[in-house]
């Protein structure tokens, strides 16, 4: 009985260690102000993975509220979503900046999201409200996006 426990709880730490290993990978770790262009479109996630100064950035997107559709002739009510890991021993405050852009890359709009404040070791999932013209909605393709950690 004790080996089976001990088999069966040394196979758990392996496991776990292989899962945290794994989820670790994926990061791209960088300095602080990140600044880098992806491509996007409304409605979708988008997973920057990359460790700007210690603090994780996971996902981000632009949702329009509800199953509305787009009206091009107005602005359109928005949430953009943003989640973070802080890895930092202290709290930091962050601050992300959008530019929606066409095809080619030309900025259509600018996006500045209220700063963000996040304990050490904590995730932080942020919902802003804001409102984009949806002609802009409509166009963009890609995003340009800028972080910076203040610690």
């Amino acid at each position: 009985m004790i080996r089976r426990t001990t088999l069966f709880t040394g196979i758990a730490i392996a496991v776990m260690t292989v899962t945290a290993g794994a989820q670790d990978a994926g990061y791209r770790a960088v300095d602080s102000p990140f600044q880098d262009d992806f491509e996007y479109v409304v409605n979708t996630d988008l997973q920057p993975l990359v460790e700007v100064a210690g603090v994780r950035w996971m996902r981000f997107g632009i949702f329009v509220k509800g199953d509305r559709e787009i009206d091009p002739a107005k602005d359109n009510p928005v949430t953009v979503e943003l989640d973070f890991v802080n890895t930092n021993p202290d709290s930091v405050k962050i601050l992300v900046i959008a530019l929606l852009e066409d095809d080619n890359g030309v900025t259509l709009d600018r996006l500045e999201c209220a700063k963000i404040k996040v304990g050490n070791d904590r995730l932080k999932e942020s919902a802003q409200k804001h409102s984009i013209p949806g002609a802009v909605l409509q166009a963009m393709r890609r995003v340009y996006l800028f972080c910076e950690i203040e610690k």
